[in-house]
């Protein structure tokens, strides 16, 4: 059969309802092994699942321990792998399982990483932490860094350049086709966290990436009932990292695996309704008396730089917005208090509303200097936009901007 589009291939691929006693949706393989039908067949499973041996043309493969894949996993992997134009993915039980085995892969003492700020503060705290403590050279880099300046910076150490982009909080963009080209010169690996954006509106691997990194506890899984983290790339640049994450055991449980293969199937319809409510709020956010700053990437003039580097690698601004209130720290906490629809929480990408304050929860263990330099400032809130009525988000935001 002809290859299908993203869009189909995310509604069914990994599972043949004939193969499974024609269940129209996969059985959840609540299973910790799987019965060889022989000891031969048992050496062959371990030989390729291992890498000691290759796969033959057509040669069939089940399963082996679920700790290292089930059926459950492979049909949520060959749909994310659908979603982002890329031969192969992986999934974690979390984000931060899958950056960490990354990292883990890649990155040895005496090498060095290059990472965009801001960024996620679990991500820094664990590239300036654990990894500068093993040896790592771990140097931030802002959104105004020219391509000179990134290949000076990389010297000959580099391993790695590591963006997230658009940027937790404050939605900076970074150009991925410039880090691609300075990585790729060094002999480095670039990994882009893509959590933000989705596949639905940016594809970091088709402009130069690696891989591509998602927490899919955000918008992949959707409803806020699942932690999952994916990468997703080359079935060469994956290979390792696969071992990898068998070592861990940082393999996504069957349950949760196939709350994710489920929720896929809607994730394009979602993102774009979340976008759409999100650009009418930015826009009434923009003009409020009570608002300091906006940042969403509707709101990018022509004469923004950012606007050129986000025009050529995505087809939307997704559904993050970030604001700053009047009023610091205190007119934010008068504001989140006062919120009755939106619900105060952490996490991102759900159906519902949320909406958070970085400077003391997601980046409460950034220094304040380092976070002022992001632009993390104690009025600012991080939004992310449900599907609800959009008329009644912007009505409880006018509410509770009124008693900041």
């Amino acid at each position: 059969m002809d290859q299908k589009g993203p869009d189909t291939e995310s509604v069914s691929l990994g599972h043949e309802p004939s193969e499974h006693l024609g269940s129209l949706k996969p059985p959840i393989y609540e299973t910790s092994t799987f019965v060889f039908d022989t000891a031969e067949q048992g050496k062959r499973f371990f030989e390729v699942t291992y890498g000691l041996d290759d796969a033959q043309p057509g040669e069939d493969f089940g399963y082996i321990y679920s700790r290292l894949d089930s059926p459950n996993t492979q049909a949520a992997e060959s749909r994310l792998a659908a979603l982002e134009s890329a031969e192969s993915a992986l999934v974690f039980n979390s984000g931060m399982a899958a950056i960490s085995t990354v990292f883990l892969t890649y990155l040895r003492p005496g090498s060095k990483v290059l990472y965009s700020a801001p960024i996620y503060g679990g991500t820094s705290k664990l590239l300036e932490g654990l990894f500068t403590e093993m040896g790592v050279t771990a140097a931030p880099f802002t959104s105004d860094t020219v391509e000179q300046s990134l290949r000076q910076m990389a010297g000959s150490d580099l391993a790695m350049i590591y963006l997230e982009t658009p940027a937790n909080p404050t939605n900076d963009v970074f150009d991925i086709e410039m880090a691609a080209r300075v990585a790729h010169d060094h002999e480095a690996v670039l990994a882009v966290d893509n959590t933000f954006l989705t596949p639905i509106w940016q594809r970091p691997l088709e402009l130069g990436a690696d891989l591509s990194i998602h927490s899919a506890t955000k918008y992949l899984g959707g409803h806020s009932d699942l932690t999952a983290g994916v990468v997703c790339g080359s079935e060469q640049e994956l290979a390792e990292l696969r071992h990898n994450r068998y070592r861990f055991g940082a393999t996504a449980q069957p349950q949760t695996a196939w709350l994710l293969a489920r929720s896929i199937e809607t994730v394009r319809l979602r993102v774009e309704r979340q976008t759409q409510n999100a650009t009418e709020l930015a826009a009434f956010l923009d003009s409020h008396p009570k608002v300091a700053a906006v940042n969403h990437l509707s709101l990018l003039g022509d004469s923004d730089p950012r606007q050129a580097i986000h025009a050529k690698q995505a087809s939307g601004p997704g559904a993050m917005i970030s604001f700053e209130v009047v009023g610091g720290e205190e007119g934010a906490f008068r504001f989140l208090n006062a919120m009755s629809l939106v619900h105060l929480a952490v996490s991102l990408g759900g159906t519902e509303s949320l909406a958070s304050h970085p400077w003391t929860m997601s980046h409460s263990t950034v220094s304040p200097d380092e976070k002022l330099s992001m632009g993390v400032k104690p009025g600012l809130i991080r939004f992310s936009v449900g599907i609800e009525d959009v008329a009644d988000l912007i009505a409880d935001l006018d509410q509770a901007l009124d008693v900041a």
